[in-house]
């Protein structure tokens, strides 16, 4: 699904659908705060992105991250973090957006590869930490932390495999054009959850000076909030982001 083209989308529209979505990111966010590992901010804030574009998708990131931030309390690890992965996230997927149909109909080989790569890449590391026992962690969590990385090994290895079967159908003249996009659009999604717990594993123990030990401790404990947001994000963008891109795409056109 390409996105909107910077000729289609006036200034006073690209204002006034920027600040509604920047209203159902802050909605979105409140509602579910309490509820750990699951949001709906990434994606709102993705299919908005591939929509409307890169520039429209940086700026609603940056006006989120600024909202949210004064809202929940002004923290500078959090500030830093979000004005560094939102409108980064948005102006990736607004890039995304761009892709044209074609792209997706004529599936790249070294596109897939890089696809196996990374979801096999994360399948394997989950299968790894658990028969390994890598996550040195409480034994309160270590039953969840374990669960749910079988679960999203799981879940990469189901769609590697999907995205390996469409490859071939494509080749074989089949159109499953949509459900490359969906399996790729997921996909990143995914590695970008996991980069925004990363980056504030890196973030945090840098700006307070903390020890080796103190960074490791915080890392093991951000798991409890990466993990099943990583399941979440795969999980409603393989089923709700043809729809809601649908929706956009129509909203934008009026």
């Amino acid at each position: 699904m390409q996105g909107i083209t910077p000729k289609k989308l006036t200034p006073s529209k690209l204002v006034a659908y920027t600040a509604i979505m920047c209203a159902l990111l802050i909605g979105g966010q409140i509602v579910f705060s309490a509820v750990v590992g699951v949001e709906v901010v990434t994606l709102l804030l993705l299919c908005f992105s591939v929509v409307f574009g890169a520039k429209a998708g940086a700026i609603c990131g940056t006006a989120f991250s600024i909202l949210r931030c004064a809202i929940f309390g002004f923290s500078p690890t959090a500030f830093i973090l979000y004005i560094v992965y939102y409108p980064s996230f948005g102006a990736l997927f607004g890039a995304v957006g761009h892709i044209s149909k074609n792209s997706y109909s004529h599936y790249p080989l070294y596109l897939a590869v890089i696809a196996n790569f990374v979801l096999c890449g994360l399948a394997v590391l989950c299968a790894v930490c658990n028969i390994l026992g890598l996550i040195k962690i409480s034994v309160l969590y270590k039953t969840t932390v374990t669960v749910l990385l079988w679960v999203i090994c799981g879940l990469c290895a189901v769609m590697c495999a999907a995205f390996d079967v469409l490859f071939v159908l494509q080749k074989r003249g089949k159109d499953v054009a949509n459900v490359l996009e969906l399996l790729t659009v997921a996909g990143l999604a995914a590695v970008c959850t996991v980069c925004f717990t990363l980056l504030d594993d890196i973030i945090c123990p840098m700006f307070y000076g903390w020890s080796s030990l103190t960074a490791l401790t915080y890392f093991y404990a951000s798991l409890m909030a990466m993990l099943p947001q990583t399941v979440c994000t795969i999980v409603s963008a393989c089923t709700l982001y043809l729809p809601l891109t649908a929706v956009l795409k129509r909203t934008a056109a009026l």
